[in-house]
């Protein structure tokens, strides 16, 4: 580790005896010895811990959004657009309508 004068500062190596930030509680507690409703309440509070440490609502946001928009498109696209080949298209009076209203502007 180097200061901003260009000294080194010497860094202990890490030790767990020696760690001035113990743990106030032993992790994983011993489920064995444990209140019944005390385990509960520890399970409890992990799965509550585990599901928020594991939310991206932005990224869940995005994705939606991105599913919607696909969906929408390829529904908008084989509504107005797609050539059925010999088979009459499902809305063939909707896709007439919406070309002649393009052409026409």
């Amino acid at each position: 580790m180097t200061s901003p004068i260009g000294m080194t500062a010497k860094v202990p190596p890490f030790n767990v005896d020696t760690n001035p930030y113990k743990a106030q509680k032993t992790w994983p507690p011993d489920f064995s010895k444990m209140d019944p409703k005390h385990q509960f309440r520890l399970e409890r509070r992990y799965r509550r811990r585990s599901k928020l440490a594991w939310t991206r609502p932005r990224w869940n946001k995005a994705v939606k959004l991105a599913q919607w928009g696909s969906g929408l498109f390829v529904l908008g696209y084989s509504v107005l657009f797609m050539d059925w080949g010999t088979m009459n298209a499902p809305f063939g009076e909707v896709a007439t309508y919406s070309n002649g209203k393009r052409l026409r502007n």
